[in-house]
């Protein structure tokens, strides 16, 4: 039994149309930068994963929770442009910080082997080593939108 195709439109009208501006922007440029959307069924809503082609690595999750609508970052090559981090407002810094440690980086054998590497970088001065999973996870609103979108884009230029 197949899965079933999930239309792009599905998701953003999920999504709510407090959203659709930002979501459908974000898509132009991944899709413009060598991006695939891939959308599945969850508990919970939907899950989008924006897949970089040429290297197979997850850009971007879009995750539904119950308190709203949620963007997880892959942020690869976060040492290259860690100075953007320090223009984010200080409840985005702190959820990075209170974000969980890197297993892997700290101690390779403490994580699974499959598990990849988090993120090392720094942030307000302090060396932050974050699990990839969670370091870059950020309700959309208002305030976190444009912060994120300029993560993404950068995060794109030195992926490509």
């Amino acid at each position: 039994m197949s899965k079933a195709i999930i239309p792009f439109e599905t998701f953003t009208e999920t999504a709510g149309v407090e959203h659709t501006d930002f979501i459908n922007s974000l898509h132009e440029h991944l899709v413009n930068a060598n991006c695939k959307a891939e959308i599945k069924e969850a508990a919970s809503g939907y899950v989008v994963s924006y897949i970089h082609i040429p290297t197979k690595r997850t850009v971007i999750n879009y995750v539904f929770r119950k308190k709203g609508l949620m963007l997880r970052i892959y942020a690869d090559n976060v040492p290259h442009y860690m100075e953007i981090l320090e223009t984010f407002p200080n409840t985005m810094k702190d959820l990075i910080k209170k974000s969980g440690s890197c297993k892997r980086l700290r101690s390779p054998d403490d994580c699974n082997a499959r598990c990849l590497m988090g993120f090392d970088f720094i942030l307000d001065g302090e060396r932050q080593q974050k699990c990839r999973n969670g370091a870059f996870m950020f309700f959309l609103d208002d305030e976190t939108k444009p912060y994120v979108n300029i993560l993404v884009l950068r995060e794109m230029q030195l992926r490509n």
